[in-house]
């Protein structure tokens, strides 16, 4: 009913037992020796002014989306939200402003690619017999460098997929992260709705059932016992759900 306080049970998350993995059996990520350069046949080429239109079209759409946060850099302000990524993931616009062709794509002329890292020259048939050289990712070279982080992810994403989400913790770990600070001692500027003491309450009037490290680590620390469930980095295979805001967040 409208003005009635909803209690802890209300708003109950599942219990640790009721949390699960599935067994190794039922997941599965590519093994090394499947990531590997696509066939001849398979790569397409792009002509200068073809992987030129592209790569305009994506700096464009990048500079639209980064105008406002590039001059909040530039004039010394922030907000809360546009600005997050650059902050949380250390992201840079110029990282984002980087077209990349993908996988199995040449492309003919002469490419900024040209002599980056993981990029190779590439020559394959054209038309009329006659042989095309152009710039393309070399899968293998990439797999060599960073085949344990792709498995990791391919890993993490399979056995995420494979579970129910969980949708019940209501964003409570960022409550858990101001749990009994003094405002001044909170991570950002901006002030508590409902000030320490409200905050505090909420926290001790709900179940935390949080599964994600990166959220579960920057918990205060009289807030880490109040969880239902102690995430670490290498439990994320484990606990990882897709309900989980973190979790897609990192998506």
């Amino acid at each position: 009913m409208p003005g009635d306080r909803w209690t802890a049970q209300a708003w109950s998350a599942p219990a640790p037992q009721e949390w699960s993995a599935p067994a190794p059996q039922e997941w599965s990520a590519p093994a090394p020796q499947e990531w590997s350069a696509p066939a001849p046949q398979e790569w397409s080429a792009l002509a200068p002014q073809e992987w030129q239109a592209r790569q305009a079209a994506h700096e464009r759409a990048v500079d639209e989306r980064l105008a406002g946060h590039l001059e909040r850099r530039r004039t010394g302000t922030s907000h809360p939200v546009d600005d997050f990524l650059f902050t949380y993931y250390r992201l840079r616009p110029a990282h984002l402003r980087r077209w990349h062709p993908g996988v199995a794509v040449v492309l003919v002329g002469d490419p900024p690619q040209a002599g980056q890292r993981w990029f190779t020259e590439v020559s394959m048939d054209g038309p009329g017999g006659q042989v095309r050289t152009g710039v393309g990712l070399d899968v293998d070279a990439f797999v060599q460098d960073r085949g344990a982080g792709l498995r990791l992810v391919a890993e993490l994403l399979a056995r995420t997929a494979t579970r129910p989400a969980r949708l019940g913790c209501f964003g409570l770990h960022e409550w858990a992260m101001a749990y009994r600070l003094p405002e001044s001692a909170q991570r950002h500027p901006r002030p508590l709705r409902l000030g320490p003491r409200g905050t505090d309450e909420v926290v001790e009037q709900h179940r935390i059932v949080c599964s994600h490290f990166d959220a579960y680590r920057f918990f205060t620390p009289d807030a880490l016992s109040r969880n239902a469930l102690a995430p670490t980095r290498s439990t994320a295979v484990e606990l990882e759900q897709p309900g989980c805001l973190h979790a897609t967040m990192d998506l």
